[in-house]
């Protein structure tokens, strides 16, 4: 089992090392904020922060998240929704990334 350190918790999970971040947060830990969109890195949805540097997880392989590394969804910003970013959304019902609703 390998592990992460995930919104202040060490969380264990089991994966291939080329599993993207992103099905790792999402089907493994349950954090289903972190959105799939394209695919590719372009358009955000999957965006997480890693040592407070915004991260594309969709491409980005489990394996290359280093040891003590800090990962931070869009659930641990706050627990009760209380961080600017979550009130915002709530506040302009913002889309998750208008991938599916855009052109």
């Amino acid at each position: 089992m390998a592990s992460l350190n995930v919104n202040g918790s060490i969380r264990t999970f089991d994966a291939e090392p080329d599993t993207p971040l992103l099905w790792v947060l999402r089907e493994q830990l349950g954090l289903t904020g972190t959105k799939y969109g394209c695919g590719v890195a372009q358009c955000g949805a999957c965006t997480v922060l890693i040592d407070g540097v915004a991260t594309r997880t969709c491409v980005r392989p489990v394996s290359t998240v280093e040891a003590g590394a800090k990962v931070v969804t869009v659930e641990g910003l706050s627990l009760d929704g209380s961080h600017a970013v979550q009130k915002a959304w709530v506040a302009l019902d913002v889309p998750q990334c208008g991938f599916c609703v855009g052109e």
